[in-house]
């Protein structure tokens, strides 16, 4: 499942207590898994949706493998209402007492006596309600010459199959399914495999009955189901096969490129893993309602509407970009995921952290002109080590018990560390092994279970390095580490000491144990020199790295391309030659964004002065990479947190129109021809840095450019809307939130309503405007599943974060019965209350989760009050220091 993560996406946004070992989570709710005593080995579903009564019908017969005697079978069930059971053996039928319980998420069927081992069968009669909550089987809204009309659409990870059918809803209770469903004969019905059969239902002339092909094992949370009405375009792969992008009628076109994308990497999957697809047919198709970015599904795979169509007169380069990762993700889950499963939540990175990876290295393979891996490392790598730097992070592997804690661990930790451990991984032991360690992986355990460990056991075959004890560093303890660096010359030689201990955003000290370090595969950089590489060693306290002929005025730098899930930290005279490294540009761009990274991420933790990494800004006013500038606009966005209310933060945006001086001066307006993808979205970052910080000459012309799109004159470039509509917001004037309210009525594709609702709507500086922004986030002219993310765009500026706070605890009923704690309000949690700056603040933060408590966001409020305290501490520590620094500067 791919998950609205903060990544590189323009649409990304986004009380636990722990012992060593691994870090050990206590669960917030008594749980056991369900027996095993009784399996399954085949379900045969029928499902009939009332797409006007917003309801189903259902029937499930389930064969039972029968382990050892038992008196009744458990499963699980949630929001049906079952009508009857029966159980048949091949001697008798019995009808058993119904009880289902809620809290459980179960249904038990008591037989009255005992079942001896052996095969049986089950059939639930059921009911149930198509909710609008876009879990389990829901309704998706959409219009067609002005109707309205619902489609019914399933969304079963992690545990909301039984919100369908009664099932074994856990992902290592693996079966094969027979679906039919019944619906109007004028809509599409689709499934995981090939139709079979279609013909008329005869109770009701105008339904028809659709039953599709046996799929192979698989786990529930993989079953999908989509009745509505689409268009769709085809191709087929090298290997053969079908693959079909099904959008909303008349936007079939906007299926072209995602197709494209399908086909491609259908094919490269297939060779790299040396493991063919093992489906007949993929189809991927654009949901209206839907609450994560896209789903795996086998064979038919759900996506939000942004991430799969492309419309080539609105769609920016960025969102296109977008596509191509989503698209490469949810392909790579075909195997990783659907072939071979992890066997329970605690190992969901086995999944995420693989196709987080997967996504990457195939999307940089089919379109090398993105760079991807260049943006890799602000867009994901350092998006991981953010969250895990706070002591509420968890490790890769948490121990997930009850089902409402699932939803929580689909994050920052579970994809992009995933993500960025295993990239570490493949390139310590390279790319024939890794190949090889998967294909036997895929090979040994094709529709099967497994656990982490049983995937290092693969690689390190392949290898022959000790895999499973270095990675066990890694997946099973939170954090990583900061590897301190001192040197001294010795002739012609730099003698390095490394030192490593755990990074903590707090900066306090961890005491040095070893069950606080890893093992860790450093390299280590130099002028004009092959790179070192070295193993850190978890058990010794320093590592020396002796490099030949690099004299005392040579800049040493470690993590190279930033392959290491690590930070640096330098003593003054290596940084002070590194800094003059990044003003010549004789580091490469990933490794200049680097460097200061690490710098602001020692100042947040106390280890170095604010002004220190002021003075270091000022060293990349001649920078001209995009992913540099990315870098910086986030160093500049925390900061701008911190020193939200101070009197100097004016003094912070006249330094910011200093450092972008240079820049803007090579940036154009409109494209340049022969202009390389990093620089169409270089445009975009550097118009909303410089409009924001109140250039006059940027914000005039945004509002030119706004005047006459909205006017119907020159349309603005997709790949400058959100600069233009952010910019033209800063302003704060009511006549251009009222033509920008128009311009989202008015829209057809869905990715310009996101646009215009996070990045104009949301982002005015008048508090006024933005109060009328957050009632019109939860108006029927907002979908739902966007009404989190305009909140969260609110509580982002400056002037929204007490507005947006306040709004969420006046609608706290609303929005928790809206969401039900399912992950999107878990993240509208974490957004709407960690910006503040005080103790009070995180006191009365606090205070209302206790007093309202959220199942399943109580992490997001242990990390947003940890994150109001760690700002906060930042700011009394160096209030002083950065007031100096504008009055000296």
């Amino acid at each position: 499942m791919y998950f609205l993560r903060a990544t590189i996406s323009p649409f990304s946004y986004w009380l636990i207590h722990f012992f060593p070992r691994s870090v050990i989570f206590i669960m917030s709710k008594p749980f056991s898994r369900l027996p095993l005593s009784v399996v399954p080995s085949h379900y045969a579903i029928r499902l009939k949706p009332d797409l006007v009564k917003h309801t189903f019908t259902g029937q499930v017969t389930v064969k039972l493998e029968v382990k050892e005697p038992v008196s009744s079978i458990v499963c699980n069930a949630s929001e049906l209402e079952l009508q009857s059971a029966s159980v048949q053996t091949e001697s008798t039928t019995l009808s058993p007492t119904i009880s289902l319980s809620e809290d459980e998420e179960t249904v038990t069927l008591s037989l009255g006596q005992q079942l001896a081992p052996g095969h049986a069968t089950v059939t639930y009669q059921f009911t149930g309600t198509l909710n609008d909550k876009m879990r389990g089987f829901y309704r998706s809204k959409y219009t067609i010459d002005g109707v309205e009309k619902f489609a019914a659409v399933t969304q079963f990870e992690a545990t909301d199959a039984r919100r369908a059918f009664p099932c074994w809803d856990e992902p290592a209770v693996k079966a094969t399914f027979d679906l039919t469903i019944v619906g109007p004969k004028d809509r599409v019905i689709l499934s995981n495999m090939p139709e079979i059969e279609n013909k008329d239902d005869p109770v009701d002339s105008t339904y028809k009955v659709v039953s599709f092909a046996t799929t192979p094992i698989m786990s529930t949370y993989l079953v999908a189901i989509v009745v509505g009405e689409f268009d769709y375009i085809e191709g087929k792969s090298e290997e053969g096969v079908t693959v079909r992008v099904y959008s909303p009628i008349g936007k079939k076109e906007q299926g072209t490129f995602a197709l494209e994308c399908a086909v491609r990497s259908l094919t490269f999957y297939s060779k790299f893993f040396d493991v063919p697809y093992p489906l007949t047919k993929y189809d991927m198709i654009a949901i209206p309602d839907f609450s994560s970015g896209a789903m795996e599904n086998w064979g038919l795979v759900t996506y939000r509407e942004t991430c799969i169509l492309v419309d080539p007169l609105n769609t920016s380069q960025s969102s296109k970009q977008w596509v191509a990762i989503v698209v490469c993700h949810e392909t790579a889950h075909q195997w990783f995921g659907n072939l071979v499963t992890m066997e329970w939540w605690t190992h969901l990175w086995l999944n995420e952290g693989f196709a987080s990876f997967m996504e990457n290295l195939t999307t940089d393979v089919l379109y090398p002109e993105y760079r991807i891996w260049d943006q890799f490392v602000p867009g994901t790598l350092i998006e991981a080590l953010k969250l895990d730097a706070l002591n509420s992070s968890h490790p890769i592997e948490v121990d997930v018990g009850h089902p409402s804690e699932v939803d929580e661990i689909f994050d920052n930790i579970s994809y992009n560390k995933g993500a960025s451990v295993i990239r570490m991984l493949y390139d310590w032991i390279g790319d024939k092994s890794f190949k090889t360690g998967m294909h036997s992986y895929l090979i040994k355990y094709s529709y099967k279970n497994t656990e982490t460990p049983q995937l290092w056991a693969e690689l390190e075959s392949a290898s022959g390095l000790p895999v499973t004890s270095v990675m066990k560093s890694w997946t099973e303890q939170m954090g990583f580490p900061c590897i301190s660096v001192t040197s001294q010359q010795e002739g012609a030689d730099r003698v390095l000491t490394l030192t490593q201990s755990k990074f903590v955003g707090d900066g306090k000290a961890n005491g040095g144990s070893s069950g606080s370090r890893w093992q860790v595969p450093v390299s280590i950089s130099s002028p004009g020199k092959e790179v070192t590489k070295v193993m850190m060693d978890r058990e010794a306290e320093q590592t020396t790295v002796r490099l030949a002929n690099v004299a005392a005025s040579d800049w040493v730098k470690l993590n190279p391309s930033v392959v290491g899930f690590y930070r640096v930290h330098y003593s003054q005279t290596e940084l002070g030659l590194l800094c003059e490294a990044v003003k010549s540009k004789a580091l490469p761009p990933v490794d200049r964004l680097n460097i200061l990274d690490d710098l602001f991420s020692l100042i947040a933790a106390g280890k170095a002065k604010t002004a220190d990494g002021l003075r270091l800004l000022q060293s990349y006013k001649d920078e001209d990479s995009y992913i540099v500038w990315n870098n910086i606009s986030q160093v500049i966005g925390n900061l701008s947190i911190v020193i939200a209310d101070q009197d100097f933060y004016s003094d912070w945006e006249r330094l910011i129109l200093e450092l972008f001086s240079g820049i803007k001066k090579s940036v154009t307006w409109d494209p340049v021809e022969g202009e390389g993808h990093l620089d169409t979205l270089l445009r975009s970052l550097v118009i909303t840095r410089l409009g924001k910080a109140g250039d006059q000459e940027i914000r005039q012309e945004a509002k030119r450019r706004f005047d006459l799109h909205a006017s119907g004159g020159a349309q603005v470039s997709p790949d400058i809307r959100t600069a233009v509509y952010s910019v033209v917001a800063s302003m704060g004037q009511e006549e251009d939130y009222n033509t920008m309210l128009r311009l989202h009525e008015e829209a057809d594709l869905h990715e310009e309503k996101v646009r215009i609702g996070r990045t104009g709507l949301a982002a005015f500086s008048n508090k006024t405007i933005l109060a009328k922004a957050l009632e019109f986030s939860l108006s029927s002219n907002v979908r739902a599943q966007d009404s989190v993310h305009m909140i969260g765009s609110v509580a982002g500026r400056r002037q929204g974060r007490d507005l947006s706070w306040q709004f969420f605890k006046d609608n706290f009923v609303l929005l928790s019965e809206r969401y039900q704690s399912g992950f999107l309000l878990s993240r509208l949690v974490k957004s709407c209350s960690a910006g503040f700056l005080c103790e009070e603040k995180a006191r009365e933060v606090e205070q209302f989760f206790t007093e309202h408590p959220l199942s399943g966001s109580e992490r997001n409020v242990a990390q947003a009050v940890e994150t109001i305290r760690l700002n906060t501490a930042w700011l009394t520590r160096d209030q002083a220091d950065i007031a100096n620094f504008f009055k000296q500067n």
